[in-house]
């Protein structure tokens, strides 16, 4: 029984002396997977930091133009409608669609008998009357006739002088001209049509040179006030570019928009350019020498900066920049950078400040990045 009783007293002591080691033993284990762990962690990381492919800008300054680009419209030089200066019915129409004629050309002839017969008719009362004059002057300068009845003939004479003017004009009108060279680009007179005074003819296109109007924000007006020339750029003609030199500027919007008509004059010697055609006009706003500049993709924002990564001694080195202006898909650094920095412009996605990089291409400009 007294054996029994000091082994039932030491089992509490002996559960507790097991707990005891089972703790220390899981401690240790615990100890040791956190050993493992952190020497895992080590492991991983090296293979993480492994260097990262990367193609390399050398920075040089250049030049770099400030520039908007705006969708415009092209509009014949000249659009002219002519009219009949007097009524008459159509005998003759001279040109067809399509052609070409020169300013002065006879484009449409009205029945002209009327007007010869009316010319006739003033002719012969201003023959009559030059004669009357003469007599009545020898008259008047025998003492015969008084000078009342010279004034009186004189005035009569100055009355069919102007009627004669008159109707000689009347008479040459009846031969419709082109006011202007160009192209006819409609012929609305029909022969046989009688004509009224006023009434459309035929409608004269000149575009041996174009005019190319664009709207200009409200922004960029000041920008184009000294402007006297522009790149245009016609599309539909295999992009096109051709020089544009500045005719006009509204000093008023034309809408609410609140867009100011620019008025290019662009020449069309071979009349490819076609009116109503659609073309982008290049406003150079500022030009700007010597300046330093990225790829847009080579910027990485971070909250509110704007970083690019550096190669120096075979690492990655994070700078904070500052931007200018635009121009095409680069932009200008105003600050951050120097002349002969090396920028990361390719594998900097994935880059951290002093994480080792390998070096595969080095450029000097933009452009070779495409080639590579």
């Amino acid at each position: 029984m007294k054996i029994l009783r000091f082994i039932w007293g030491i089992i509490p002591w002996l559960m507790v002396g097991l707990l005891v080691a089972f703790v220390v033993v899981m401690v240790g284990r615990i100890k040791e997977k956190q050993a493992d762990l952190v020497e895992a962690k080590k492991t991983a990381m090296k293979k993480e930091i492994e260097a990262i492919s990367t193609i390399v800008l050398t920075l040089e300054p250049r030049r770099l133009v400030d520039k908007i680009e705006l969708p415009a419209q092209v509009e014949p030089y000249e659009d002219l409608l002519v009219k009949a200066e007097v009524s008459g019915q159509v005998v003759r129409v001279r040109v067809e669609e399509g052609q070409i004629v020169n300013k002065g050309e006879i484009l449409v002839q009205l029945d002209e008998r009327d007007y010869r017969t009316r010319l006739s008719r003033i002719q012969a009362n201003y023959k009559l009357a030059k004669v009357d004059y003469e007599r009545i002057a020898t008259l008047v300068q025998k003492k015969v006739t008084p000078v009342s009845e010279l004034d009186r003939i004189e005035a009569q004479l100055k009355d069919l002088s102007s009627q004669l003017n008159e109707a000689e004009l009347a008479l040459s009108r009846t031969k419709i001209a082109a006011p202007i060279a160009g192209r006819v680009n409609e012929v609305t007179a029909k022969k046989g049509e009688l004509l009224a005074v006023g009434q459309p003819v035929a409608q004269i296109l000149q575009f041996d040179k174009v005019k190319v109007t664009v709207g200009v924000p409200e922004s960029d007006v000041a920008a184009v006030f000294d402007l006297s020339r522009a790149d245009v750029v016609i599309d539909a003609l295999d992009r096109l570019k051709v020089k544009g030199r500045k005719i006009f500027l509204s000093r008023q919007p034309r809408s609410l928009a609140r867009l100011y008509d620019l008025e290019l004059e662009v020449p069309n010697p071979d009349g490819r350019i076609l009116p109503g055609m659609f073309a982008r006009v290049e406003l150079v706003k500022q030009t700007f020498e010597n300046s330093l500049a990225v790829p847009l993709y080579a910027i990485v924002s971070q909250s509110e900066d704007h970083v690019v990564f550096l190669e120096k001694d075979g690492r990655a080195e994070r700078r904070k920049v500052e931007l200018g202006v635009l121009d095409g898909w680069e932009v200008q650094i105003t600050s951050g950078l120097k002349p002969g920095d090396r920028v990361i412009v390719v594998g900097h996605r994935f880059l951290d400040d002093g994480q080792p990089i390998k070096v595969i291409k080095r450029v000097r400009h933009p452009r070779e990045i495409l080639e590579s």
